[in-house]
């Protein structure tokens, strides 16, 4: 019996229950991964994203040698040739069944049902699972069966829900017999064409890296997380969405690691722990919500009524703001470490889309756009949700006159101005009282540039703009 695991967002042999069970099913396993630099344009794929990507496939590679297990790159034009791709390496190879787990955007189960129903024609064997949630999307609903628009009570079920069962993820991979199939890793054409600046150095690559990143968070860091983390300076943060948004390492995986120094307790104990999962509960409440409205994926805001505000746009603010050049320290240091990192604080994403559609009155699908082709962990769901809750366009959306201002921000949560000296160089030898808001005689003095808008006169301008597209 010879089974077939498509890889996609599951780069790694631990918590993958496709691969699992694939060979727990056949004593011969195939590893197929489809490329195509084309779709991952489309979807907006940042070109450090993809070199991660590339990576870890090269490193997933070399751990699955060790079980027998050949990883095959297949050449694609997009989604749409993906079932006959399939279909020829299930022939040629004499595949008996096929596995693989759920992605739940729009595109990718519009494909994979495709991928299905061609399977089922041909009577082969295919089953999929979820490795990247803890309840699939739209099955966690409300009393009267509707999906949550809401994170606290979504979560709130979500715990009610939840089993230890579901982190019952152990599994001993023993080596499977030899396919006498090379794998063409080494040698695949992945047409990458590096254009970032992002220093690679700082991410480690493969799920031995991830699974080490994580227990060096837990170990001392996590703690403190519920007072750290909007500190962008402490390093508060575990720094593990790149690897989660990859699938370098599962949610399971996370949270049962977590439990472990909690006394498997998912609401109560260390609060630094309890805050740090519903970061990641987080994330599925926005997968629920890519997948039970689909407009969201479609460039629609969730609050209808919002696509009556008139927008507006101007060039160079715009080009301003994406290159650290707005006049406000800590935005500009924010978009500046996007750059660098391909990384980006949680507390200034928000801090600095608020900014984009609220001061500047810029549409929020420009600057989502923006940040998905500069993120290292650009997820589409967690993306969009971010900037529709900054935008007030979104679930659980922030008031449309809530609207953070940039230099208070950076007093509260970079007082010493640490984060800002680290990527405005301009700015470096300033004291704490000049750093958030530099004299227009220092920003000539040091050539940094003057504020691109007066924040009182664009918040009225975002509050009109908002109350007119309600009534």
């Amino acid at each position: 019996m010879k089974g077939l695991v498509w890889l996609r967002n599951d780069l790694r042999i631990d918590d993958n229950p496709a691969l699992r069970q694939a060979c727990i099913d056949t004593n011969e396993v195939h590893c197929i991964y489809i490329y195509s630099s084309e779709q991952m344009k489309l979807h907006n794929q940042a070109n450090c994203k993809i070199e991660f990507i590339i990576n870890n496939l090269i490193n997933l590679n070399e751990n699955l040698k060790k079980l027998n297990i050949p990883l095959t790159i297949v050449d694609s034009k997009g989604f749409s040739d993906n079932p006959k791709k399939i279909l020829d390496i299930v022939k040629e190879r004499s595949i008996s069944s096929v596995y693989w787990n759920n992605m739940f955007g729009t595109d990718e189960s519009e494909r994979d049902k495709k991928v299905k129903d061609l399977l089922d024609k041909e009577n082969i064997k295919n089953i999929s699972f979820n490795d990247q949630v803890v309840f699939a999307p739209g099955t966690i609903r409300t009393k009267e069966e509707k999906p949550y628009s809401v994170f606290t009570p979504f979560k709130r079920r979500w715990i009610e829900n939840f089993n230890l069962d579901f982190l019952d993820i152990e599994f001993k991979y023993a080596p499977k017999d030899n396919a006498n199939i090379n794998s063409n890793v080494d040698e695949f054409n992945f047409e990458f064409n590096k254009t970032h600046s992002v220093d690679m150095s700082i991410w480690k690559i493969g799920e031995t890296n991830a699974l080490l990143i994580l227990e060096e968070y837990l170990d001392k860091k996590v703690f403190q997380y519920s007072i750290n983390r909007n500190d962008p300076i402490l390093e508060g943060t575990s720094r593990l969405s790149p690897y989660l948004a990859s699938g370098i390492i599962s949610p399971k995986r996370c949270i049962l690691e977590a439990l472990k120094i909690n006394n498997f307790e998912l609401d109560s104990g260390e609060k630094g722990i309890i805050k740090w999962i519903d970061e990641i509960v987080w994330r599925e409440f926005y997968k629920n919500i890519m997948f039970c409205f689909p407009k969201v994926s479609k460039g629609q805001p969730f609050q209808d009524y919002t696509k009556n505000i008139k927008w507006r746009f101007n060039q160079s603010e715009f080009d301003a703001w994406r290159n650290g050049m707005t006049g406000f320290p800590i935005i500009d240091s924010a978009m500046r470490q996007l750059k660098s990192e391909g990384w980006m604080h949680n507390r200034l994403r928000m801090v600095v889309a608020m900014f984009f559609t609220k001061n500047m009155l810029h549409d929020w699908r420009l600057g989502e756009a923006f940040f998905m082709e500069n993120l290292l962990d650009g997820d589409f769901s967690s993306n969009n949700g971010g900037w529709q809750w900054s935008s007030s366009t979104g679930t659980d959306a922030a008031p449309y006159f809530r609207i953070f201002n940039p230099i208070t921000q950076s007093k509260n949560f970079d007082g010493q101005g640490k984060f800002i000296k680290k990527h405005i160089f301009e700015l470096k030898d300033l004291d704490t009282k000049e750093i958030h808001d530099p004299s227009a005689a220092l920003r000539n003095h040091l050539n940094y540039p003057m504020q691109i808008l007066d924040l009182k006169e664009s918040r009225l301008r975002a509050v009109d703009a908002f109350n007119a597209a309600k009534n």
